[in-house]
């Protein structure tokens, strides 16, 4: 999967090269479940491309086929969650701390309405590893996931 994410993040690089950038900046606040920016957060775009910053730790690219309209989109993901309160059982073992890291690459489609208003939705697909740790020891679980997104955002 490492590999697939690798090729994913060079297709995005050279599509930098060949396209004309827009000076304007846009932001579009984001609310909902989403890879790319958790479950609020914000994308920072200029012309097709965009940089998201979400709770709990998102960080990811995207390129939209089209600006400001509605678009078909694609992206990388990566996020990181910390949870030093964990209080429960895994695997019949107590664990009072848990970590979750994840990256990814997905499409999907939104519809943007001229008041700002947006709506985005799309599948991911995705490594992870989560650790559940105590004092004597730490127990490791990874696999792939896929991921969908719906979110609601603003842009302005």
């Amino acid at each position: 999967m490492g590999k697939v994410f690798g090729v994913a993040l060079c297709l995005l690089a050279v599509n930098v090269y060949a396209e004309e950038v827009s000076s304007d900046f846009s932001f579009n606040g984001k609310l909902g479940v989403s890879p790319y920016t958790g479950l609020l957060g914000v994308e920072i775009q200029k012309g097709k491309w965009s940089l998201g910053l979400g709770v709990p730790g998102n960080l990811s690219i995207k390129r939209y086929m089209h600006a400001n309209e509605d678009s078909v989109f694609y992206g990388v993901y990566w996020s990181q969650y910390k949870d030093n309160s964990y209080d429960d059982y895994e695997q019949g073992a107590y664990f009072d701390s848990y970590e979750r890291k994840s990256y990814g690459v997905g499409a999907g489609y939104i519809w943007l309405w001229e008041s700002g208003w947006n709506v985005s939705t799309g599948l991911s697909v995705g490594e992870f590893e989560k650790q559940y740790s105590n004092s004597n020891f730490t127990l490791t679980e990874d696999g792939i996931r896929i991921d969908l997104e719906l979110s609601v955002g603003y842009k302005f």
